[in-house]
């Protein structure tokens, strides 16, 4: 199985955090947020791996050669402009070409959640897309109708009946199906192009999930909460 990690991001909430590391070489206990991730997608069966990168990206591309790419095949993508998530999966559309199910996955999330279950999850619906979501309240999300299906987002101006809100968690499985839902842009969302598969096919769907440990690294407190938490756990948890 493959994967793509987002790695690119700035990371401009992290402040003076990010002006020489980037976001995703954050230490959080012994390891860095990105082999945290990595070593997720292993033990979930991944054995090769596209990450993007932009900010620093020579710092992000010698730390994964000098780990030996993690035992992976590993393809780093260079944006010299930042495309969004859509546009940097587009980038690498090749790497995915036929695969029925890969995953993708921020490199700013920390989170336990099995992401074996969520594969499979995703090849028993036969779906374009299979969206890790949380009933966790916000002002902005996803829409999702009773059977689970995608059917809009907080962005359109109102809220399609029989549907409940839900938050992206930043970690979603898709098939090589959802390049066919791309348009000609080369930098827009991979919210976009979930959307343009739910309304054209019906086959992107949210798995919810309940995870306690999910973490966004976007901010220096939820870093450090994250920092604090594993030293505490004696950094037991991946």
């Amino acid at each position: 199985m493959k994967a793509m990690i987002f790695a690119a991001g700035i990371g401009s909430r992290l402040q003076e955090l990010t002006r020489e590391t980037p976001k995703c070489l954050m230490p959080v206990g012994d390891k860095t947020m990105l082999e945290r991730v990595v070593d997720r997608l292993k033990r979930a069966g991944v054995s090769a791996i596209a990450i993007n990168v932009h900010h620093h990206a020579e710092k992000v591309e010698r730390f994964v050669r000098n780990q030996g790419n993690f035992g992976l095949e590993v393809l780093i993508s260079h944006e010299p402009t930042l495309l969004d998530t859509g546009g940097g999966l587009k980038k690498v559309a090749s790497f995915f070409s036929g695969e029925d199910a890969f995953l993708i996955h921020n490199a700013d999330i920390y989170s336990t959640i099995d992401l074996r279950n969520l594969v499979e999850r995703h090849r028993s619906l036969n779906a374009i897309g299979t969206l890790a979501v949380m009933e966790h309240p916000s002002p902005r999300g996803l829409y999702f109708d009773t059977s689970h299906r995608l059917v809009g987002w907080t962005g359109e101006k109102t809220q399609p009946p029989s549907s409940s809100l839900r938050s992206f968690c930043g970690i979603s499985v898709a098939s090589h199906e959802v390049f066919s839902q791309m348009g000609k842009e080369d930098t827009f969302s991979i919210i976009k192009t979930f959307l343009n598969a739910a309304r054209s096919t019906q086959r992107v769907w949210g798995e919810v999930i309940s995870d306690p440990t999910w973490t966004d690294i976007g901010t220096p407190e939820q870093l450090e909460a994250l920092r604090h938490r594993i030293a505490r756990s004696n950094d037991t948890e991946v």
